[in-house]
Formats: C-alpha cells, structure tokens, sequence
C-alpha cells in the first residue's frame, strides 16, 4: 500500500508541480480553518444577547455589525471553497487523470507483442478503466475530505483549548475511546474487506469476459449455465459482505453514540462550572457546536477509508499490470526507410518459442521485388511466425532477415511496418464509421481518394448504404459480412499504399461468389508489389512466381505451381482433394 500511496502522489506531483502541491496542501490547511471558525461567529452573537440579559443595554448598531460580518465570512468561505474545489482540486485532478491515460495507454500500445500474448487481454481495459478511475476519486477523497477534516480536527482542538481548556478535556474525554473503536474495526475488518473487493473484481472481470465472447455464448447457448455459474459466485461474496457490511454498520453507530455522550458530558460540567461562575452560556454553545465538527468528520473518515481502501485495491492492481509492462523496443540508431527496392532475404532462421518447441529450422529463401510468392504447409509449420518474423514481433537474434540489403533488426519497427501490408482471415476493424477506419491508413486522405480505393476494392455496397462513409460499422466490423469486410480492409490498403503485401488465408472464409469479387480486389491491390501469399485454396497459389513448401519447421519443395505438382512431391500431396488444398 505504501507503494501504492508514493505512486499516487507521485503522479499527482508530476501533473501539479511540487510548488503548486505544496501549495495545495497549504491552501488545504487554510480552507480547514475557514470551515470550522463559523461557530464563533454565532457565539459572538449569542454572547451579545447573553450580555442584553445581564444589564438589559441593547446595542442594535452592535449586532448588525456582528450579523453582517458572520453574511460575509459565509460568502467568502463559499468563495474560497469553490476556489480550492474547483482551480485547486478539480482541474489539477482532472490533469492528472488526463495525465495516466496518456501515459498508461501509451504503454498499453507499445507493449511487446510477447508481452501482448502473455496476458488475459479481456483484463486489460478493466483493469486501466477502474484502475485510472479509483485514482481520480481517490485524490478527490483524499484532499476534499480526509486533508480537510483531519486539518479541521486539530484546528477545533486549538480553538477550545484556547476558550477554555477545562471544557475541552471533557469534550474529548470520548475521542481516544472512538479512535481506538475505530483502529480496532478497521484492522479486524480491512484485510477481510479486501478479499471481498478482490472477489467483487473477479466477478465483474468475468461478466466482461462473457461480453468479449457474446458471439461464442449464444451460439452455444450457454447463457443459462453462465448465469447459474456466475450466481453462485455472487451469492458466496454477497453473503460474506452482508456479514461484514453488518460490523461496519456497528462501526458506524458507535460514532453518534460518542457524539450523544459528549453532549451529555458537556452539558453536566457546563452545570457545575456556571454554578461556580466560571462559565458563560454563550461557550456552552460554542462547545456544544464543535462537538458535531469534531466527531462527525471522524465518523466521515472512516467511512472514506473503507471507500479509499477499495479504490487502492484497483489502484494497486492498475500500477502492477501497467508498470512491469514490457515495452516494444525502439532505439535511435535504427534506420528509418523512405521506400523498398530490393529483395526479403531469409539467411538460415531458426526459431522457437521456447526450448522444447521448435518452429523455424535454418530456412533459407528470397523473394524479389514485385514479385509474388505462396507458402504452402501443414497445419502448425510456421506460417503465422514468418509473418511476426517479417514484422518484427518478436525479437531474436539466432537468425538474419534481410530487406534492401538491410538486417531488419537496424530498421525502425514502425518504418518497417508502414511499407508492409497484410489482410488476414478475419480483419480487424474498429467499431466507428468506415471513413475514420480508412483515414487510419491515410489521415489526409480526400473524398476522392476515399471513394477511388473503395471502387478499386470493390466496395459498392458501402454507396448503397444510407449514411454511406459516416457508417457505423460495429465490434470487429460485425455489421457487415465477411466479405464486405475483407474489401473493406483492402481498400484501407489501397490507401496506405505498402510495398509489400501479406495475405494471410484472406479468401478461405469466403464463398466462390464473395471470394471472386475480394480475389478481383486483391489482383488489382498486388500489381507493382511483393506480395507473400499464404493459403490453402488452390486458385489462390496457383498464378504465384514461386511457391515454397514446408513441413516439420523447414523448407521441403521450392518452385512453380506446375513444375511441383509434377514432380508429384508434397504439394502433389496436398493438391489431393481429399487433403487441404482443394480443387
């Protein structure tokens, strides 16, 4: 939790500034007094009244005076309080808030993509949404409230101690009774309610692991064996926190009991003090109003922390998934590239993703510029990681790749991967309108050019829809259909214009009638580019330069369509329609 706390403030501070956050806090100190002096100005007046009752002299003149400076002093406090919510508070908050977003979804972006697989992806918005949000409240909490009232509490000890030090003793005969109350609940309590806050995150990081796979769920049916599931989970936490929740509710009546029991004691001493003399009725009400300030707050307090001690339970969980986060690396004297000429070079790559599990073996290959290529393989030999490998996912060093005469490894990551583009089985699109989905690949791009690249993938029915390019087209792209996304996605390539193409399965989802008109996109889309074809459908390969072959990690058979199927090799194999690749 210290960690935790130093990590708060720490960010705070970044966004404020240590003057201005000394400030604060100093401000913090002045607002306190200005929110527990307002009793002695009714005292004055009651005082006035009191000495009327003595010598029956009443200065009208006198109380309008005290009156007006009490109207005063309220609307400067409500000036100064806005001042401090608001300039102080609210906006430096709101900074800082603004401040972890960018910071923290930067990280989340420009995570390796080891790190990426390594992770519950589903837990990864939770966990920055509660996370960023429980530190927003938290410093709200904490200067507003905890900072102030604290503040206050000793400031209303300075003043009673001050007016009459008998009186305060007895007024705060009950305070070291409450705080130990209160330490005690709070340490029996806190670690339990922690678990709980624990379980009530598990839980609802479940129900958003269901929304993450809607889809999987209704087709399964399995709504009804979620909910029974997800119930039982509920009812174990809810009963554990209605216990506890019934001793926090103890933890709260004990708190108006000390507040009656001070007025009690207050009230019987002010009696025994006024027969000797020693005391005015205009103090009694003065202490007998500060002994709502000072127990109440306390009251406040404790209810807060358990308030606090949640939102860190989110805090903590944010800071220990986002700041041990590894980050794809980037280092300046990599070299950026205008443009690519010349040919990809595999030179003896061998890897593996872990000891046990061999993926590439010493593959050796070129493709040259503009020309298009097809992998052919079982299922498992290393299609997915040559195209990582290409983009430079995944960071080794027992291998070399060459690009332009290049090693990949000196060429920046994001220069590389802006010459190279890839549509896969299932594209990725954003759930916002097809013109902001396509302005990704060219935020300068005009109407005409948006409009051409649609044409030139085959995207009429984007113009028959009745919001055309404002179209909002869903998670994932889910309103449109698998073909219609797969133009789409091309036509955010005609956009950004690569050198080099990938496409990875991109027709096999599709039917023959789709798959002609995304094939029609596609041929358009690799005139004047290299372009790496991964497929299992014959008509996809069978017009490629050169087809390479593997099978257990390796290369096996290198050469055109049909000078290998005469051979009557492995891919002769695989042509067979009983096989993967269908006539």
């Amino acid at each position: 939790m210290k960690k935790t706390f130093k990590k708060i403030f720490s960010s705070f501070i970044e966004t404020t500034g240590k003057i201005k956050f000394i400030f604060i806090l100093f401000f913090s100190f002045f607002t306190s007094i200005i929110a527990v002096i307002e009793p002695i100005f009714f005292t004055e007046i009651i005082k006035k009244i009191e000495n009327f009752y003595k010598t029956w002299i009443f200065d009208k003149q006198d109380i309008l005076w005290a009156i007006f400076f009490w109207a005063l002093f309220i609307v400067f406090s409500i000036g100064i309080n806005y001042f401090y919510r608001y300039y102080l508070i609210g906006l430096n908050n709101i900074k800082n808030y603004k401040h972890q977003i960018h910071t923290y979804s930067k990280k989340i972006i420009n995570m390796s993509f080891p790190e990426y697989l390594s992770r519950k992806q589903g837990a990864i918005y939770k966990i920055f949404d509660r996370g960023t949000d429980s530190q927003f409240f938290f410093i709200f909490i904490f200067f507003l409230d905890i900072v102030k009232w604290l503040l206050g509490i000793f400031i209303i000890i300075g003043i009673l101690f001050y007016f009459d030090w008998r009186m305060t003793l007895v007024t705060l005969i009950i305070l070291p009774i409450m705080i130990l109350f209160w330490w005690i609940f709070y340490k029996k309590l806190g670690p339990i309610q922690k678990k709980l806050n624990d379980q009530w995150y598990s839980v609802f990081w479940d129900i958003g692991n269901m929304l993450s796979s809607f889809q999987l769920v209704k087709i399964m049916t399995i709504e009804n064996s979620f909910l029974k599931w997800l119930d039982e989970k509920v009812d174990d936490v809810f009963k554990k926190q209605i216990q506890v929740d019934k001793w926090w509710s103890i933890s709260g009546i004990y708190t108006v009991t000390a507040i009656m029991i001070a007025r009690i004691l207050v009230i019987g001493f002010w009696i025994f003090f006024i027969l000797e003399g020693s005391l005015s009725f205009s103090l009694l009400f003065m202490f007998f109003s500060y002994i709502w300030f000072l127990y109440t707050p306390l009251s406040q307090i404790s209810e807060r922390l358990r308030t606090m001690q949640e939102q860190l339970t989110y805090i903590e969980k944010f800071y220990s998934e986002f700041d041990a986060i590894e980050q794809e690396r980037e280092e300046k004297k990599w070299k950026n590239i205008a443009h690519i000429d010349w040919n990809i070079i595999f030179e003896n790559v061998d890897f593996s993703y872990t000891k046990d599990k061999k993926i590439l073996h010493l593959l050796n290959f070129e493709i040259k510029n503009w020309q298009k290529v097809a992998f052919v393989w079982d299922t498992g030999a290393g299609k997915s990681t040559i195209i990582h490998l290409i983009l430079r996912f995944w960071e080794v060093s027992a291998w070399k790749i060459m690009l332009d005469g290049i090693d990949i490894r000196e060429i920046n990551k994001k220069s590389l991967r802006n010459h190279i583009g890839v549509v896969s089985q299932d594209n990725s699109l954003f759930n916002l309108s097809i013109k902001e989905n396509l302005l990704f690949a060219k935020p300068k791009a005009t109407k005409e050019d948006l409009e051409t690249a649609l044409k030139k993938a085959q995207c009429n029915f984007v113009f028959d829809f009745k919001d055309w390019l404002d179209t909002i087209i869903g998670e994932r792209g889910l309103k449109l259909s698998g073909g219609e996304k797969q133009r789409l996605s091309i036509a955010r390539l005609f956009l950004k214009n690569p050198e080099i193409l990938i496409l990875d399965e991109a027709t096999s989802a599709l039917d023959n009638k789709t798959e002609k008109l995304v094939q029609k996109a596609l041929d358009t889309l690799m005139k004047w580019r290299t372009s790496i074809i991964i497929a299992h459908r014959l008509s996809t390969i069978q017009d490629a330069d050169i087809v390479f072959v593997l099978e257990k990690w390796k290369l096996v058979e290198v050469g055109k369509y049909e000078e290998l199927i005469e051979k009557k090799g492995k891919l002769y194999t695989l042509a067979n329609p009983d096989k993967l690749m269908l006539n």
